[in-house]
């Protein structure tokens, strides 16, 4: 027996009054496992994401110098296949330094072709080339590409911009 604000109160009372009941507590931790789980979704997702964008971003780096080599090409040299090969293979492995793997693999594809009828002026059409260059590799197991794409001129672009007079 207890006393409380004067008055004689049994123990079974307070036993009562105080404390949470089974149901209560599974309820809390049926509760906190969802939110646990929601907050293990969350941040797998956010890795994942942040993989695919590593590879993309590495993947228009890529690109990217791939055709700066072009640019430091001669109008020969951009149709010439020993000096800019139509496939080759480029492996990105961020963290993975003496794991063994090799990392990711870009095939990267290289075409350079006289532009299509109507996409540049006739006359200019002989004198220039659409140089497309590609990379492909797999994410996971999804398979992923980007492209980008240049016109090169034969005698560059001073001859085509100014006027000759």
């Amino acid at each position: 027996m207890k006393i409380r604000k004067g008055v004689l109160v049994q123990s079974s009372q307070c036993q009562r009054l105080s404390g949470f009941t089974v149901p209560e507590a599974l309820i809390g931790i049926l509760l906190a496992a969802i939110m646990l789980l929601a907050l293990y979704g969350c941040f797998a997702s956010g890795y994942s994401m942040l993989t695919v964008t590593r590879e993309d971003l590495r993947a228009t780096q890529i690109l990217l110098q791939r055709l700066e080599r072009v640019r430091l090409c001669t109008f020969d040299q951009v149709k010439n296949g020993a000096v800019n090969p139509s496939i080759t293979t480029e492996y990105f492995a961020p963290d993975q330094q003496g794991s063994g793997s090799p990392g990711v693999l870009y095939t990267v594809k290289y075409t350079s072709a006289v532009p299509t009828p109507g996409s540049v002026p006739e006359p200019y059409r002989t004198n220039m080339l659409l140089v497309t260059v590609g990379a492909e590799w797999m994410s996971g197991k999804v398979k992923r590409t980007r492209s980008m794409q240049t016109y090169v001129a034969r005698d560059g672009m001073e001859g085509y911009i100014s006027d000759p007079k």
